[in-house]
């Protein structure tokens, strides 16, 4: 053999093998598949409060599962809704309002609406209490702070 057949030889090896690892690749790339982005909380409210709307602008606190459950609500300065499971043995969800001195009040209780549980409030009686939990018995459920 030549040394000219061994080199276009090999210079049609590598481009076989480069050809080979550009499609296998191809391939690969095409089934990775982008997840699918979280809706926040607000957009789960919504859709599970078909009802409730936060207009723009408005001061919220989005209340976070504090008991590793998937419970979520939203609170603005005069209302709370929460997706909440049904309590057991009557007991009632309560709203507390909570100072930067970490003193509380208690604002009333949440009643159950067709998607979970609402309470309206008028928060300019409780004037520097920004943070707000939802409370079941003396368990902590839901937190969130404005």
């Amino acid at each position: 053999m030549k040394t000219r057949d061994i080199v276009i030889g090999f210079i049609f090896l590598v481009i076989l093998i480069a050809g080979i690892l550009w499609i296998v690749k191809v391939r690969n790339t095409k089934n990775i598949s982008q997840p699918l982005p979280t809706p926040n909380i607000s957009e789960q409210i919504r859709k599970t409060f078909s009802n409730f709307n936060i207009p723009d602008g408005v001061e919220k606190a989005n209340l976070h599962d504090v008991t590793g459950g998937s419970s979520i609500g939203i609170a603005t300065r005069t209302e709370v809704v929460a997706n909440l499971p049904e309590p057991t043995n009557g007991q009632k969800y309560q709203v507390l309002l909570e100072n930067s001195k970490g003193e509380t009040v208690n604002i009333g209780s949440m009643r159950i609406s067709k998607a979970g549980y609402l309470l309206e409030y008028t928060s300019s009686k409780f004037p520097g209490y920004n943070k707000v939990i939802v409370v079941l018995g003396t368990t902590r459920v839901l937190e969130g702070s404005f």
